[in-house]
């Protein structure tokens, strides 16, 4: 199933890939066609009067829609399937719910034999006045009282299996646990919503956000009940772009706020900040030059460190020191400390060094000693002299070359050379300079690093960008690269 990237779903479900079901309740107002927004894409069946409804609010606050029955044999069903045939593995089944019936409710179960005496497999009952019940074929295994899951507002109810151990919460907090070693099968049904048997608990209410998830538990403790709609996408998820947004900048984006939010920091990006990102991947396509970038890292703009690491193309650099959340700003960058810190890349010298290439960085505060260098004598060396910003580049069995003008403006520095040519192309200050060095040599098999290079230490510039790869015109990447960070820039308060 392709998918329609869009700014409003964040943050992203990193266990995605696993849902097997996902019943958002979003739709136009009186309609029987129930989108399963999992990657199965589930055909769901509307029986009897079960339907979208848009005259109640969300959990969220939102007119979306959700899930309507209204207790007189609605109810939904999908089709059998192995994704709905659990065995003994981990799994996760949970749902919004808001009711203010008394008497016997099942929201929620699979493998009934509907309209059929007897049953095999479980459902979910909530019953009596606030009281919610597990079953396992006949049994019921977890009872709980009081919970007030049918006080007419929105509850979250989840059920989890880690291992043989069964844990059920209302509104994030465990109100029961036992331990199973059934299997859950599918044998007659798929998933059904809303009325698991005939004459047994119709509900008379609503169902938001139902997602289930096999092979994962989510939940083994107390958690924060989620506050926002669950994601349809996740960061490997292939999808199809919508609202002019290419993939390549959609699929970035989503790894980034995927990052963030394991690293504590979710909501993903500013509007303005996906933008700005996608302006950069377009226009450089646009200008015939994202294909020669080969490595490069966009060291702005994330919420965290981890997300600023994610790579823009090619592999994630090591971050080794390493540099934490003090080292690093959202409009400029990541700073280096002048003496553990540093970055290093998948790029190796060795695929450069008798290659047609350029490196790049957005330098936005200036400190001394390397940009980039390498662990041997073959590298780029980007280094300060007594204060005075200044470019030489080394290789093994060449000699240097030294820019003769120092750089007295922040921004995009920039090198390129191109068919084994001694002269190099410099691009700094909007400027391309030419700089003679000897011939390069072969190099070295080490990878490029980033604030550090062998010859002058490390580093404590402040480094906002860096890309590493073939030749390209440094004019088209310095216009697409300062946009870019000046568009971040602007776009974080």
């Amino acid at each position: 199933m392709s998918l329609v990237w869009s700014p409003d779903y964040a943050p992203v479900d990193g266990d995605f890939a696993d849902v097997s079901l996902l019943l958002k309740g979003e739709g136009t107002n009186g309609s029987t066609t129930i989108l399963d927004s999992s990657s199965n894409n589930f055909s769901v069946s509307a029986n009897g009067d079960a339907q979208i409804s848009t005259a109640v609010n969300t959990p969220f606050g939102t007119g979306d829609g959700v899930l309507a029955f209204d207790g007189t044999g609605d109810y939904l069903t999908t089709a059998v399937s192995n994704k709905n045939n659990f065995g003994a593995v981990d799994f996760s089944i949970e749902f919004w719910i808001k009711s203010t019936k008394t008497s016997r409710v099942d929201p929620f179960g699979w493998n009934y034999p509907f309209n059929a005496a007897g049953w095999a497999g479980f459902i979910c009952n909530l019953s009596g006045p606030g009281s919610i019940s597990w079953y396992e074929n006949t049994n019921s295994r977890i009872t709980a009282l009081s919970t007030g899951w049918n006080n007419g507002s929105w509850n979250h109810i989840a059920l989890t299996r880690s291992v043989n151990s069964l844990r059920l919460f209302v509104n994030g907090n465990q109100v029961g646990s036992y331990t199973t070693s059934f299997s859950y099968g599918a044998n007659n049904s798929g998933f059904i919503i809303g009325d698991i048997s005939s004459g047994g608990g119709p509900l008379d209410g609503y169902i938001s956000n139902l997602r289930i998830t096999k092979g994962v538990a989510r939940y083994t403790e107390n958690f924060d009940v989620p506050t926002a709609p669950f994601p349809i996408l996740s960061p490997s998820t292939r999808i199809e772009v919508g609202d002019g947004f290419d993939v390549e900048a959609a699929n970035y984006i989503l790894a980034v706020e995927a990052a963030d939010a394991a690293a504590g920091q979710s909501g993903g990006l500013e509007p303005a900040v996906r933008t700005a990102i996608n302006d950069f991947v377009v226009g450089c396509k646009s200008d015939g030059i994202w294909n020669a970038i080969k490595e490069s890292c966009l060291l702005s703009g994330a919420r965290t460190v981890e997300g600023a690491l994610v790579p823009l193309k090619g592999s994630a650099p090591t971050n080794n020191g390493p540099f934490t959340a003090a080292d690093y700003d959202r409009k400029t960058g990541l700073v280096g400390d002048g003496s553990s810190k540093y970055l290093e890349t998948a790029a190796l010298v060795s695929s450069l060094a008798r290659e047609d290439s350029h490196v790049s960085i957005n330098c936005s505060a200036f400190g001394n000693k390397s940009f980039l260098g390498n662990v041997n004598i073959a590298r780029f060396d980007w280094y300060e002299v007594t204060g005075v910003p200044t470019i030489r580049h080394l290789y093994g069995g060449g000699g240097g070359g030294q820019l003769a003008t120092s750089i007295n403006t922040l921004g995009f520095i920039g090198t390129v050379r191109t068919s084994l040519s001694t002269t190099y192309v410099v691009r700094a200050n909007g400027t391309n300079y030419n700089v003679t060095a000897g011939a390069p040599g072969l190099g070295a098999n080490e990878p490029l690093w980033i604030l550090r290079s062998a010859s002058r230490g490390y580093s404590t510039d402040r480094i906002a960008f860096y890309s590493i790869g073939e030749a390209l015109d440094l004019a088209l990447l310095d216009t697409r690269i300062s946009d870019l960070i000046t568009a971040i820039g602007a776009a974080i308060l």
